[in-house]
């Protein structure tokens, strides 16, 4: 009796893990899929800093004078200027 009820169980459990590993195959590659849509639909929006340069300067001049960030206000309009000029090239270029 054993020998015809084991051999059952294990053919169903044999189909379940076969069954199993189909699903979790489909299931990856429908995550892959969707994970490289999503990928390329913002890929588009990558960032990359401007005016590292000034930014390092304003941080340097705020730190050696602390409390005293009047002193920097030349610094600070130039990183401004700077900011919005690479705003305003964004926006022509569409980018």
């Amino acid at each position: 009796m054993c020998s015809l009820h084991c051999s059952l169980h294990g053919e169903q459990v044999a189909r379940l893990e076969d069954r199993s590993a189909q699903l979790y195959k489909v299931t990856t590659e429908n995550y892959q899929k969707a994970a490289d849509e999503v990928n390329s639909k913002f890929k588009r929006f990558e960032v990359s800093p401007v005016c590292v340069d000034l930014q390092g300067q304003i941080l340097k001049c705020y730190q050696e004078h602390t409390g005293k960030t009047l002193l920097c206000s030349n610094i600070a309009s130039a990183y401004l200027q700077c900011v919005n000029q690479a705003k305003q090239n964004k926006l022509r270029t569409g980018g």
